[in-house]
């Protein structure tokens, strides 16, 4: 087994955001408040109807 296995290095947020930035690039800017908008949900979809029994099925 590794020696360093028990041991855990803590990184701090700036090599966080270091990684992140690598990672993902920069991210955009806020939404202004007057440009958001209000969504709303969409209905549940249709339940599909049930396969029709087969007739040895029947009985």
């Amino acid at each position: 087994m590794s020696e360093d296995r028990g041991r855990t290095d803590r990184s701090t947020d700036e090599e966080y955001e270091a990684r992140r930035h690598e990672r993902f690039g920069k991210l955009p800017g806020r939404v202004p408040e007057d440009e958001m908008v209000e969504t709303a949900q969409p209905e549940p979809p249709h339940e599909e109807p049930q396969e029709p029994p087969v007739r040895r099925e029947w009985g």
